[in-house]
């Protein structure tokens, strides 16, 4: 195969495959919505201009129509030294090309598995699992925009999502004091700890910026009766309204939920700061 793959004809038709199978990729993550799983919502025209680029250099690689170079020379005097030694006598040419840009078959498997994995796996948003090594963040007292606070605040209550529940709290002197009684309406997946008592746990969403490796994790802490029995990942919906509470030592709003119904994922699972 490697001998196959050599040849500079098939070279340039595997390299104008993977442009084009790359951005046939990218495409259908743009079209099912998926893309948002992966990058903030502000990038997709940057992935379309890409999608773009991708084809444009897969077109680009068409096969050269010079002829192949085991095919059989006609011996020419050459005034110019080109990188090639020919021996005329037998009427045949050997070729010292530079292949350091060659495509080898590790290379070709390796450009591929991304796109065999991207397809055979289903696209799945980040979910408490992926909380191992990344901040949960209940409080934005130190990173809060006083833009975005404002904003928050602006909004209904009915309105607010748990990032901007976490903003508004971000502007009080003594958020469990000040917002209880306040209704909440919020959805997010299920997530706790060994900080979280047998009624409590975290309704949460992760905050993405640019992509999500630079995800971060908000939550409200809700208590309700039958919270043991919430499996960790599972989306919900919870009303409820706002009392002074704990988590472990540290006081803080808690949402005591009135509801908590299951629902789907959402299509932009991710909230943007």
């Amino acid at each position: 195969m490697s001998h196959y793959l050599a040849r500079p004809r098939i070279q340039t038709a595997v390299k104008g495959l993977l442009l084009f199978g790359l951005a046939l990729f990218l495409y259908s993550r743009l079209m099912n919505g998926t893309i948002l799983f992966y990058i903030n919502q502000n990038f997709v025209p940057y992935t379309m201009l890409a999608i773009v680029g991708l084809l444009i250099m897969a077109i680009s690689y068409r096969p050269s129509e010079r002829k192949a170079a085991n095919e059989p020379a006609h011996a020419e005097p050459h005034g110019h030294d080109d990188g090639h030694s020919h021996a005329t006598d037998t009427g045949t040419h050997e070729h010292s090309h530079d292949h350091s840009h060659a495509l080898t078959v590790s290379g070709l498997l390796l450009l591929l598995l991304p796109m065999v994995l991207g397809v055979l796996v289903p696209p799945q948003p980040l979910g408490a699992s992926a909380m191992a090594n990344r901040e949960v963040s209940m409080s934005l007292q130190t990173s809060s925009l006083p833009a975005a606070v404002q904003a928050a605040a602006n909004k209904g209550a009915s309105e607010r999502n748990v990032l901007d529940w976490l903003q508004t709290f971000a502007g009080a002197q003594d958020p469990a004091r000040d917002f209880a009684g306040q209704p909440v309406k919020v959805v997010g997946f299920v997530f706790r700890d060994k900080r979280f008592g047998a009624e409590q746990f975290m309704v949460a969403r992760y905050v993405v910026s640019c992509c999500v490796a630079d995800a971060n994790m908000a939550g409200m802490v809700v208590r309700w009766p039958k919270a043991a029995a919430l499996p960790a990942d599972q989306w919900v919906e919870v009303h409820g309204v706002l009392e002074p509470g704990k988590l472990g030592s540290e006081q803080l709003p808690v949402l005591a939920a009135q509801s908590v119904t299951n629902v789907e994922v959402p299509s932009q699972p991710y909230l943007y700061p």
